[in-house]
């Protein structure tokens, strides 16, 4: 099985508790173990810019493939080449409103979401986080133009584009049907997926899994009018395909 999304989207919460239920193995977040422990480097931009393969990244860290249950939020940017890899694979795709993803991320990164551009001179992201300096830029993802916003905008875009291209194949989690029922959207994915609930994880959903951002931040407060505008304006289309509504 292998899942993607957007950092702070719900992949680790909902991989951890579908592999708890089903009573499989698995892998968290190959790139940035390897960022971590192997390469000291965050090579996601270095296959997407073709200097390096999925084939040639698996057989040089294969160990973090060997799990019947593999989550990485950017497999989202990798689908195709990972079916072709694991032909046998199925595969998921975790969504969450962007507006609530990119507070998400922003409060991960101790951030405001109502600056103009992030000056180098506030150190928000050092150089020793190489994987969130990666994902804030853009960086591979030929992004270039606006401010931290619209990269993390358009970077959200380019997210969905590949469950759209081959959604037929890929099941959609929504993070907000997860949060409404998480027991209940575990088993619904698990049957989905042909695999039979083993164990009872009633007991586990309310787990912290990673830092837990400000749900209750009012975004036009957080962000600000024209942030806010930004994004809405850029990922219009796939929020309205998901059922996230301007100005929710």
């Amino acid at each position: 099985m292998i899942i993607g999304g957007s950092p702070k989207s719900g992949t680790t919460v909902i991989a951890a508790l579908l592999a708890k239920a089903v009573g499989a193995q698995f892998s968290n977040d190959p790139f940035w173990h390897v960022l971590y422990h192997d390469a000291k480097d965050f090579l996601l931009p270095d296959i997407l810019e073709g200097r390096l393969t999925v084939d040639e990244f698996i057989n040089r860290f294969g160990a973090y493939f060997q799990a019947r249950i593999i989550k990485d939020p950017d497999f989202a940017f990798l689908y195709p080449q990972l079916k072709a890899r694991f032909p046998q694979s199925q595969q998921v795709f975790i969504v969450r409103d962007p507006r609530d993803n990119i507070r998400s991320i922003l409060n991960r990164l101790k951030i405001p979401g109502n600056l103009r551009e992030l000056e180098p001179e506030d150190n928000f992201i050092p150089s020793s986080q190489k994987g969130w300096r990666a994902i804030v830029d853009g960086r591979g993802l030929a992004i270039s133009r606006g401010n931290y916003i619209s990269r993390l905008s358009q970077r959200w875009c380019l997210g969905t584009r590949q469950y759209f291209d081959a959604k037929s194949s890929i099941h959609l989690v929504r993070y907000e049907d997860f949060v409404a029922d998480k027991v209940g959207v575990i088993e619904q994915l698990a049957d989905d997926l042909g695999l039979a609930v083993v164990n009872d994880i009633s007991g586990e959903v309310d787990k912290q899994f990673q830092p837990r951002g400000d749900r209750n931040a009012v975004l036009e407060n957080f962000f600000g009018r024209e942030n806010l505008r930004i994004i809405e304006a850029t990922c219009a289309k796939p929020m309205s395909a998901f059922g996230y509504a301007a100005g929710a």
